[in-house]
């Protein structure tokens, strides 16, 4: 991850752009594959889920809203 925020900063030093809005952009790039991948270890089980990721279950269930990740239970 952070090789690749290197050749970011580098890419937008070479060109003189400003980045604006990086932070937000980089959490939902790394954020939203992290919450399907724990829902999916847990099988859905959000409440589960929550407790491994060290949030609570209404936060994990705002963020899965914010991003549209459908949540799938296999029974």
């Amino acid at each position: 991850m952070k090789s690749k925020l290197e050749v970011l900063f580098a890419q937008q030093k070479e060109a003189q752009v400003e980045l604006n809005g990086l932070y937000n952009v980089v959490i939902e790039q790394v954020e939203k594959p992290l919450l399907e991948l724990a829902l999916r270890a847990y099988n859905g089980n959000q409440v589960k889920t929550a407790q491994m990721l060290g949030i609570n279950r209404n936060t994990l269930k705002k963020k899965i809203d914010n991003y549209k990740i459908r949540v799938k239970k296999l029974n």
